[in-house]
């Protein structure tokens, strides 16, 4: 018969497991992670902006203006793990990916590309949030495995200090 404290640790177990699972089924069902703002204008009359939205495996762009005609959205693909994660943050923030993207997916000859914001979405920080959770998990299997060496360890004892005699017994 397992005892209360098995019960709750291997609960914990589960539900730390059980909320990673949960958490990482809302990081791939979510379509946008970043969304980055490009402010660019023109030497004669129009300026605007371009919305570029990346997610987990594929992203789009969108070109506002305001005046003229824009081109239609574009989508591309995008692949992240956690490294690569990582990576796409520092590269977004330093190296100005959006604005590299933006003059990619939209050439146009004039322009000159402004201010550029980056936010990050909810589901591009939840991978962290999985993380803890395992990490958690982890934990609880590690002190369950101390409890029960400890206690093992007793069951030795009384072997080990009894005299000689109760041992030949």
């Amino acid at each position: 018969m397992p005892t209360t404290q098995k019960i709750r640790m291997f609960l914990a177990g589960f539900v730390t497991s059980l909320g990673a699972l949960a958490t990482v089924c809302v990081v791939l069902a979510t379509p946008q992670w970043v969304t980055g703002k490009i402010e660019f204008s023109d030497n004669r009359f129009s300026n605007g902006s371009v919305l570029i939205t990346y997610g987990l495996f594929h992203g789009e762009s969108t070109q506002e203006l305001s005046s003229g005609l824009g081109q239609p959205d574009l989508t591309f693909e995008v692949t992240l793990v956690l490294v690569a994660m990582i990576l796409f943050a520092v590269n977004t923030q330093a190296n100005n990916l959006s604005g590299a993207l933006s003059s990619t997916l939209y050439p146009m000859e004039g322009y000159t590309y402004g201010g550029t914001t980056h936010t990050y979405q909810y589901s591009f920080w939840l991978p962290l949030l999985i993380l803890f959770l395992n990490i958690i998990t982890i934990t609880i299997i590690v002190f369950y495995q101390k409890a029960r060496y400890h206690r093992k360890q007793e069951h030795r004892k009384p072997m080990e200090n009894a005299h000689k005699d109760g041992i030949l017994f």
